[in-house]
């Protein structure tokens, strides 16, 4: 059995039960041996949390409100809020619940945004509704015309710079980056990632294709194809829990590379890329921004 069939098998056997099985009530309703589930997942706590499932005592489907308290938490204790595999090493939960509930991670500030003035808790997370509206404001600077190029000095790294002052101004600064020796017959990266498996940001499509791969399965992505022809790839993917659809996907550094290729745009319905600018991007296309998703 695969990743999603196993989730699937808990999830409906919890629906059956009230509350997540056991490992002995999974292998007996729905025939998943622990052996398969300790091979995928490294254990059952890991099964249920990605299932959607608390994974302490009996267990219980985790609440919204738990989930996005907890996501608020990690944003607290980060200072920042938390790229999508930093949670996925340091939050209660898994990250699939999230995805699941809210379609994609980037979703998430928004959602907590909502649950703070439904709950009219604003004041007591004041700090962590700062880091999201600083966080959006970020974006739209990124996305306009200052937006910088890949490994170049962004525009928060400006900011820092002219608050520390002292002696260096930004000039001097800059002309350092621009005193650095680039070595022709080597390619580039971009800044340092916390992605096992890839150690810098991708710096072109390639690098975008490589990522995809290393968190497809957390996304709810499954593979079915690649090819050199438009488009890249083609895969399944869980709409919601138990239900999959067939997604044409294109691959692109940027999601402006999109319109300059030329592709048609009835034959793709997602865009990967790891930085999402165009913003003339048809509403039927859905595009998915690695770089904010992982960090």
């Amino acid at each position: 059995m695969s990743r999603e069939e196993i989730i699937s098998a808990i999830q409906k056997c919890a629906r059956k039960l009230g509350r997540a099985p056991t490992r002995a009530e999974l292998r007996k309703m729905a025939g998943v041996s622990l052996s398969r589930v300790k091979y995928l997942f490294r254990g059952m706590t890991q099964a249920l949390r990605e299932a959607g499932l608390e994974a302490k005592g009996r267990g219980h489907l985790i609440r919204n409100e738990d989930l996005l308290l907890d996501w608020a938490r990690l944003a607290r204790k980060l200072g920042r809020l938390p790229a999508m595999t930093r949670y996925a090493y340091e939050g209660k939960y898994s990250q699939v619940p999230f995805l699941r509930r809210y379609g994609s991670w980037w979703a998430v500030p928004a959602a907590f945004q909502r649950f703070a003035r439904e709950k009219r808790v604003e004041n007591k997370w004041r700090d962590v509704l700062g880091m999201i509206e600083r966080a959006r404001t970020t974006e739209m600077r990124r996305s306009g015309a200052g937006a910088r190029r890949p490994g170049g000095p962004s525009q928060e790294d400006r900011t820092t710079w002219a608050q520390r002052g002292g002696a260096k101004t930004w000039n001097a600064r800059a002309n350092e980056w621009t005193r650095r020796k680039l070595l022709r017959d080597r390619g580039l990266a971009g800044p340092p990632i916390d992605l096992p498996g890839l150690a810098h940001e991708p710096g072109n499509e390639q690098g975008v294709i490589f990522a995809f791969g290393a968190v497809a399965h957390k996304m709810g992505f499954r593979v079915l194809t690649f090819q050199q022809g438009f488009p890249d790839c083609e895969a399944m993917r869980e709409i919601r829990p138990g239900v999959w659809q067939r997604v044409r996907i294109e691959f692109e550094y940027e999601s402006r590379n999109f319109l300059k290729h030329k592709h048609r745009r009835d034959g793709c319905d997602v865009i990967v890329c790891w930085r999402h600018n165009w913003k003339e991007c048809p509403k039927e296309i859905e595009v998915v921004e690695l770089c904010r998703l992982i960090g």
